[in-house]
């Protein structure tokens, strides 16, 4: 939606990268990227899963395709409930 917005003229957007990174690489795109990151600072995602809940392999697996720190044992130790155990 954003994108489509700035194509029609109504201001600029504000998105991640991976947003544009097909677009402005394109020799066809009619969009210009310029990196912000200096003045948004790190960009935190978080994925989240139901205490106690029962997590099938293809959650553990999509887990560790999202970042290299969570494995399924990290995972288990988070989903016991032991204190503030959120940013493991």
């Amino acid at each position: 939606m954003i994108k489509t917005y700035v194509r029609l003229g109504l201001g600029i957007g504000i998105v991640a990268e991976m947003a544009v990174r097909d677009d402005v690489g394109s020799t066809n795109s009619d969009l210009a990227a310029r990196p912000l990151g200096h003045l948004f600072g790190q960009n935190v995602a978080r994925v989240a899963f139901k205490r106690g809940a029962y997590l099938r392999n293809f959650v553990y697996r999509f887990a560790e395709l999202l970042s290299d720190r969570l494995d399924r044992n990290l995972i288990a130790k988070a989903m016991s409930g032991h204190g503030n155990d959120y940013e493991l």
